[in-house]
């Protein structure tokens, strides 16, 4: 898939029901650049390896998912939910060269770590996710929300414990069942991501693009040509 000049992307993740929606909407956003091209792993046809009946062979997934990460420049993999087709490529992911080429962007994802504020919506966000994160127990969730009580009053945001409580009341009593709760397969991974600066989340459609936006990689130049003047 390599080619002088051009930018390769693979894109996978969630991809059942609805959720193909938000791979088509990375593809297209990573594919704008006349010089780049992107494929969805669930588009590409298979590798046709049987164990003869028609016995599809088992490392058939593994083998086609190897060969077009391994020759993409970049691997984006989005994620929405804990269970369905992508659960084998979790474990796919933790091999040393697919790791250094994938970026994660798991929707509504609450990370290790937050060190700075744009204003007041942005805390709320951050707090929202704190309540809903799965992998955090009350006395967690409590102490986590705290701190990025006092981290918004040090940036200069005005935000009242009470304030706090009512949104969070609200936001429990009417949150969507459609949000994601990730498993801690899921979770784990995420934060190895996060470690490695190559996780991103979000929470809206906008924030899709300008998430994919961010871990485009640069158009690539030309292959340099030294011509010999004699």
């Amino acid at each position: 898939m390599q080619a002088a000049g051009y930018t390769t992307y693979v894109v996978f993740g969630s991809y059942r029901r609805e959720y193909h929606r938000s791979l088509r909407i990375a593809q297209y956003e990573l594919a704008k650049p006349t010089t780049a091209t992107a494929v969805v792993l669930g588009d590409t046809p298979p590798l046709g390896l049987t164990l003869g009946r028609d016995r599809t062979d088992p490392l058939e997934f593994e083998l086609k998912f190897h060969l077009l990460t391994e020759f993409a420049d970049r691997n984006v993999a989005i994620y929405e939910k804990d269970s369905g087709g992508e659960a084998v490529e979790l474990g796919l992911l933790r091999g040393d060269h697919c790791f250094d080429q994938t970026v994660v962007l798991p929707r509504d994802y609450y990370g290790i770590g937050h060190t700075d504020f744009g204003g007041k919506d942005e805390v709320l966000a951050v707090a929202r996710r704190i309540a809903f994160a799965d992998d955090l127990d009350e006395s967690q969730k409590k102490a986590e929300l705290r701190g990025l009580l006092a981290t918004a009053r040090d940036d200069g945001i005005e935000l009242t414990e009470h304030e706090l409580t009512v949104f969070l009341d609200d936001a429990l009593e009417n949150r969507d069942e459609t949000e994601p709760s990730y498993s801690w397969v899921h979770l784990a991974l995420f934060r190895q991501f996060e470690v490695a600066n190559r996780c991103r989340t979000w929470h809206s459609r906008e924030d899709l693009r300008e998430a994919v936006t961010s871990v485009a990689l640069a158009a690539p130049g030309q292959w340099a040509v030294d011509v010999d003047a004699d």
